[in-house]
């Protein structure tokens, strides 16, 4: 009954609001000495891929070598009793219900699909890569008025394919004497485990930025907040995702803590563009022979992060990190037609159409 009660109490509070895309928050508890945890990862990557309004983040163990003050007293404040465990927009029917198992997920993200989205989040700003700042202004507008309560705006920074070897990374595997299973024979651990959606930090504490919005905000208004960041040196600011959401926050009770509306970005979807780069000889951007079969050359500048080759369709066909000088593709395989390349920058991102194979 509390359940119901919760969900029509929500789905009233934002009555007409249709308008803005709803986006859901799938919160995992995880830990690498967990053997069940990657199977876990496997049924959120399952959902992610059938619900692409769905928001993955995952917060580590303190054991873990990926661990962070703020995600520790997440998990302690919710009161998180073990690995495996999820939570999806915060919510549930009891406050001891909130995290629940992974084959649990899917029925909460339908739940909190069904009903509206109160608030749209929109982003702009710019990274730096050079000097790794991040500099963004989010602008939250309401179709109509919230549930009643102190609304916050979090800001989340994860990041994918965390490598290492070693205690704090090395991910147990349960499945490795599983066959058929995905994880068989991967190794019990499995070294240089891609740890992806990793929670890195979370700007202005565990439960985010207090004072954005008024105690009843205006369905139509934006209500802005400016944030300025530094990555740290030692992430992979290329493989890093900016995760915005707003919830209510009430200090003594989870139960009012629910996540209302989140959107993701790539860190890197916000690099200068090759127009506002200072020009330079250096900054040229070229891809030989035009057109290509068998291999294509990039040419590219130096400090260049990452190449990749779309199709014309959008579908990516070639990815490798960058390096000053010439990198080579082996093409061969790929369909004839006309691609585009991309080259991502310190001065931003460079892009060149080329025609690969026979072309009628």
């Amino acid at each position: 009954m509390k359940r119901t009660i919760l969900l029509l109490t929500l789905l009233l509070a934002c009555l007409s609001a249709g308008a803005q895309q709803k986006r859901i928050l799938l919160e995992k508890y995880t830990s690498a000495f967990c053997g069940s945890c990657p199977n876990g990862h496997l049924i959120a990557e399952e959902l992610a891929a059938a619900y692409p309004e769905l928001v993955l983040a995952f917060h580590h163990s303190s054991v873990d070598g990926m661990a962070n003050p703020y995600s520790t007293e997440w998990r302690n404040n919710f009161g998180v009793l073990g690995t495996p465990m999820g939570m999806v927009d915060r919510s549930g029917p009891a406050a001891n219900q909130i995290a629940v198992h992974p084959l649990q997920w899917e029925e909460r993200i339908l739940e909190r699909l069904a009903g509206p989205a109160c608030v749209g989040l929109e982003i702009q700003g710019a990274y730096h890569p050079a000097s790794r700042e991040l500099s963004i202004d989010i602008a939250s507008t309401f179709t109509s008025r919230p549930p009643a309560g102190e609304l916050r705006l979090s800001l989340m920074i994860t990041e994918d394919s965390v490598i290492h070897a070693g205690f704090g990374f090395d991910q147990s595997n349960y499945y490795n004497e599983v066959e058929g299973h995905p994880l068989f024979g991967l190794g019990q651990p499995i070294y240089f485990y891609p740890h992806h959606h990793v929670v890195r930090e979370i700007v202005d504490g565990a439960w985010g930025t207090a004072g954005v919005f008024p105690e009843q905000p205006v369905p139509g208004q934006a209500y802005t907040h400016h944030y300025d960041y530094t990555v740290p040196w030692e992430w992979r600011h290329e493989k890093a995702n900016l995760v915005l959401f707003v919830s209510l926050y009430k200090e003594e009770d989870v139960m009012q803590r629910q996540v209302l509306n989140a959107v993701e970005l790539p860190l890197f979807d916000l690099l200068a563009t090759a127009a506002e780069a200072p020009p330079a000889e250096a900054e040229k951007f070229s891809v030989f022979p035009n057109p290509a079969t068998g291999n294509v050359h990039f040419r590219v500048p130096p400090g260049t992060y990452r190449i990749e080759l779309y199709t014309a369709s959008g579908k990516l066909a070639f990815s490798q990190d960058g390096r000053a000088g010439t990198i080579r593709a082996d093409i061969s395989g790929m369909a004839s037609g006309l691609y585009l390349a991309r080259a991502l920058t310190p001065g931003g991102i460079f892009t060149q159409k080329v025609a690969i194979g026979q072309l009628d």
